[in-house]
């Protein structure tokens, strides 16, 4: 393969160069009247009116499902022989809730 050529680098410059002597000069802007200046521009044809702001939704509280009360029945049954021949039955039947 053929040998590259050595290039010389670039040097960078020290100091700053001088100006050019008829540079771009922007024009200025021409003065407005004080009647001018205090009115607005008139709204035109087709002009959009402004977006509305969005609504925020009002925020709703999660509604607790009403729990059904657990209810626990006992019953109970009692058998005695007060005297030979005689027997007494109580029934006792309690329903209570449950929290």
């Amino acid at each position: 393969m053929a040998k590259q050529k050595k290039r010389a680098k670039v040097r960078s410059k020290k100091r700053a160069e001088p100006r050019r002597r008829h540079a771009a000069v922007r024009g200025k802007a021409r003065k407005v009247s004080k009647s001018a200046r205090g009115k607005g521009t008139k709204p035109r044809a087709g002009a959009k009116p402004k977006r509305a702001p969005v609504k925020k939704a009002a925020r709703k509280e999660r509604m607790k499902q009403p729990v059904a009360p657990i209810l626990e029945t006992v019953a109970a049954e009692v058998i005695e022989q007060p005297a030979p021949g005689v027997i007494a039955v109580t029934e006792i039947e309690e329903t209570r809730q449950v929290s």
